[in-house]
């Protein structure tokens, strides 16, 4: 008695299983490699939009600064010419006020010290053979155009101990005095005076186009 195995369908079974499998393993694949694609994508386009605010919050950045150094600037050029105007109105050059008052001074007297204030005061101290030729030298001050107002504070003799104090008017009076016979002392004055700033930066100008 013959037996008829037919095998044929069992074959076809199994190669319907393994091609089924595959195709799932393949649609899987896909879409995980799909997913990752898309993944990346979207990375990328937010890295590219960070680097874009970046970029643009450098450039704001950038021009804001640049705006305040042109502020910064604008205000320094402001400032020095509030200096210079400031300089040219209320600075007198010491040194033709110095000729000036030397030109006044007798035969041995020193300007010991000289300091300007801005509002147009001015301090000498002055070193005199005698109290005569303070009062000469404060007189001469009180006529000079260039002077508003000139006032001798103190004289004091160096060399005997004698001490002068000056009057309103210039006045000279000695508070003590020794031997005049064995001293020959010299005397410093302290001045306070207002210059005329007006007559002077005129009588300057005036010189400076004499001279050019």
């Amino acid at each position: 008695m013959l037996i008829d195995i037919n095998l044929l369908p069992k074959k076809e079974r199994k190669s319907s299983g393994i091609i089924f499998t595959s195709l799932a393993f393949a649609a899987l694949f896909l879409a995980v490699g799909g997913f990752l694609y898309w993944q990346g994508a979207t990375l990328k386009n937010e890295i590219a939009v960070v680097e874009n605010r970046i970029d643009t919050t450098k450039k704001i950045a950038a021009l804001e600064e640049r705006k305040a150094n042109e502020v910064v600037s604008a205000d320094s050029a402001f400032k020095l010419s509030q200096g210079i105007e400031w300089a040219e109105q209320y600075t007198i050059p010491s040194v033709p006020v110095m000729k000036e008052f030397t030109k006044m001074l007798p035969e041995r007297g020193y300007i010991l010290t000289y300091a300007y204030q801005e509002t147009g005061q001015l301090a000498l101290t002055v070193q005199f053979d005698s109290s005569r030729e303070a009062a000469y030298f404060l007189n001469r001050l009180n006529k000079s155009n260039w002077v508003k107002d000139a006032d001798l504070s103190s004289l004091s003799a160096a060399g005997n101990g004698e001490e002068q104090i000056a009057d309103a008017t210039g006045a000279v009076k000695a508070a003590s005095s020794l031997n005049k016979k064995e001293y020959l002392p010299r005397y410093t004055g302290q001045f306070q005076i207002t210059l005329n700033k007006d007559v002077i930066k005129t009588a300057i100008q005036e010189e400076g186009e004499d001279g050019s």
